[in-house]
This record gives C-alpha cells, sequence and structure tokens, in this order.
C-alpha cells in the first residue's frame, strides 16, 4: 500500500491549524507544538522547508511565529509533499538509478508507472485549502 509519511502528515496538519486561525496573527511553533502534540524540532524543520517555498512566512521576536503566505491556496498535496523531499517513487524499479535485474523482459513496470501517474495526478489536484 502506497503511504503518506509522517512528515507529510505533520506538514497537514499544520496548515489545516494554520489555515483555522486569524491571518494576521503569527502563530508561535511552541504552541503548534502543544496543541497538536507534535515534536517541536521535527515542526521547526519542516516549517522552515515550508517558508524557503514560500508556503509559510514567520516573524521572529515578540509576537512572532508562522502563518500561512498569502499564495497557500495555489499549492497542491503533491507541491507539499515535494517541498518536503517526500517524492518517491512507488517502487524502486521507476526511479531513473533503480537496477532490477528484470527490467528488459518486466510487465510490471508499466502498470506500476501507471498507478504512480495515477496517484501522483489525483495529489496534483487537492489544492491545500480543500483540506
Amino acid at each position: 500500500m502506497v503511504t503518506i509519511s509522517k512528515k507529510t502528515e505533520y506538514a497537514l496538519m499544520l496548515v489545516m491549524f494554520l489555515a483555522k486561525n486569524d491571518k494576521s496573527e503569527k502563530v508561535p511553533l511552541l504552541t503548534v507544538s502543544k496543541e497538536l502534540d507534535l515534536p517541536y524540532r521535527f515542526l521547526s524543520q519542516m516549517a522552515s522547508e515550508m517558508k524557503k517555498s514560500h508556503l509559510l512566512v514567520s516573524k521572529e521576536g515578540r509576537n512572532g511565529g508562522y502563518s500561512l503566505a498569502s499564495a497557500w491556496k495555489k499549492f497542491s498535496l503533491y507541491d507539499l509533499i515535494v517541498i518536503l523531499g517526500e517524492d518517491r517513487n512507488m517502487v524502486e524499479c521507476l526511479c531513473e538509478k533503480g537496477k532490477c535485474k528484470m527490467s528488459s523482459g518486466c510487465k510490471l513496470k508499466s502498470i506500476w508507472r501507471k498507478l504512480e501517474t495515477g496517484f501522483v495526478d489525483q495529489l496534483r489536484q487537492i489544492k491545500l485549502n480543500d483540506l
């Protein structure tokens, strides 16, 4: 079964948490960590990656924290997965580096590619603001 990583799951929880808060107020990650019972250090790393990709904005100091960037609604679930570096192939043989001893006569590769393409297409259609 295809699985979504904890990193992606936690990042989605962060986005949904920030989406329901007042956009003009920044939310400290410590608050998010406590409210959602997520590891602070892990959350901090993800938030940094999401900020670099312009999904989040932050403010340091008093009344600092994170909020969603103005263009956050344009991001898809697939975009988030790519931002987090979690865009891996469904099976290793679909990787360019994947070396399968059966690749020359394998009938499964086309099936895996078709399934993966359909899955990725679905992820691209789901916008973060639809969650």
